[in-house]
């Protein structure tokens, strides 16, 4: 019934549907603006709000039971039954909705595909006390990493290999960047991921007995030599600068990848792919060499 509906008969479902939930919104409203300055990274964001837009994106938003703020709708664009049924499910959970038209949608929208829905959501904030580690944890440390999309794939990659913790240390780049969110695939919601100063890092691995693993391209042990078993926390470096020096003054194994042709490294997303598979199918058994 309701995708057959005109525009202005769709909103007055919706508020007469949700009549506490429901509001009109228009360009210059606060809530239009604030998803704005979060994709543009216009003003800070201390309560660490995240944009998430269309059907797709937003499964993870119901699925991982994120809180959610508000939601912004435009109607025009709620036409397939897979729309509507992700707009009831976040209606559901959100304490407002503010519909707002298809050309303001449009402009606000990072993505340019929303699909008439963006959440603005709360990211999932973990701290190191709140992760307690067990007998055997895969950790994997992203070090002044300034590319969100490179963040993003290692989040992913981390996920497909059963990773148990993100450190992030030496930020360049936020969380709450449309970028990161959607080049992890959702897995930054799965995954719990602490964001830390090294000295708090290096304390919490040491007190736990992690043995530390650096990326180097001059690391004295190929990253198939090593065993990977026990409490293991890889660093990965920035793109440009490396591994902080900080990193080399703890207790160390120091791994590369052999490169055979005229590069000398790979991009560190893939990098980061290659030695976490290479590790977690070696802790799981399946890899012997």
């Amino acid at each position: 019934m309701f995708l057959k509906l005109e525009v202005e008969e769709k909103e007055k479902w919706l508020k007469t549907n949700y009549p506490n939930k429901v509001h009109f919104a228009g360009s210059k409203s606060p809530m239009v603006k604030r998803v704005d300055q979060i994709n543009n990274n216009k003003k800070s964001n201390t309560k660490q709000l995240i944009p998430v837009e269309g059907i797709w994106a937003n499964q993870f938003v119901i699925g991982y039971n994120l809180k959610i703020d508000y939601i912004l709708v435009a109607v025009e664009s709620i036409v397939t039954p897979e729309a509507y049924q992700m707009l009831e499910k976040l209606i559901a959970h959100a304490p407002d909705v503010y519909l707002i038209s298809k050309k303001t949608m449009d402009q606000v929208s990072e993505s340019g595909n929303p699909a008439g829905m963006i959440t603005l959501c709360y990211f999932p904030v973990k701290t190191l006390d709140d992760y307690t580690p067990k007998r055997s944890n895969l950790v994997m440390i992203m070090d002044g990493l300034e590319i969100p999309g490179n963040v993003g794939t290692i989040t992913r990659s981390a996920d497909g290999t059963d990773v148990d913790l993100i450190v992030i240390c030496n930020r360049k780049t936020r969380l709450t960047h449309p970028k990161f969110i959607r080049s992890s695939q959702g897995s930054c919601f799965k995954i719990p991921i602490v964001e830390d100063e090294f000295d708090n890092v290096s304390k919490w691995l040491l007190r736990h007995n992690f043995k530390i693993i650096l990326t180097d391209t001059d690391g004295a042990v190929d990253y198939f030599d090593e065993e990977y078993s026990g409490n293991i926390a890889i660093i990965m470096g920035s793109e440009r600068h490396g591994i902080s020096r900080e990193w080399y003054t703890l207790p160390y194994q120091a791994v590369k990848i052999p490169m055979f042709g005229d590069c000398d490294s790979l991009n560190v997303g893939i990098a980061a792919t290659v030695i976490l598979y290479e590790a977690t199918l070696k802790r799981k058994g399946l890899l012997k060499r």
